[in-house]
């Protein structure tokens, strides 16, 4: 990997991680208002909270985070951004039913656990489905050009 790419993944890396604190408060305090609050079940309210999560970590990635973004269609790409979401909504899901209801651990301790897991996957899967400019991509879109035409 090339030192630029490197330091471009490490600098979009740190602001998807102030994103995901964002995203999180967001997130955490959603639950703890339904949770504690409303009395909401707590796998009810982490899946109600996780996707108000969803929601701002989306708008903020697609305005700060990342430079490149692979699909100019928004609505397939915010498709793809939420399924990400759900299957790692998934992982949080089984992680909070074992921490909380298997460990006895407390809910928004178990949530800050699982939110330790959900980040890391989250952005991996989302660079590289979504922000990342992929070689075959371009050698895709440039055998579609007439030939006289020069690469993007």
């Amino acid at each position: 990997m090339r030192n630029s790419t490197k330091d471009s993944m490490q600098a979009e890396f740190l602001r998807y991680l102030l994103v995901g604190g964002i995203a999180f408060a967001g997130d955490i305090n959603t639950l703890a208002l339904l949770h504690n609050y409303f009395g909401m079940h707590y796998l009810l309210a982490t899946l109600i909270a996780f996707m108000v999560g969803i929601a701002i970590n989306y708008q903020l990635s697609v305005r700060w985070v990342f430079r490149y973004r692979s699909l100019q269609q928004h609505g397939i790409e915010f498709g793809l951004f939420l399924l990400v979401g759900i299957i790692t909504m998934g992982l949080s899901l089984g992680l909070m039913a074992l921490l909380v209801g298997q460990l006895g651990l407390a809910v928004l301790w178990a949530k800050c656990i699982t939110t330790g897991f959900t980040l890391i996957a989250n952005f991996g899967l989302r660079r590289a489905l979504l922000f990342t400019r992929w070689p075959q991509y371009r050698l895709a879109r440039a055998s579609h050009q007439h030939p006289d035409q020069a690469p993007d």
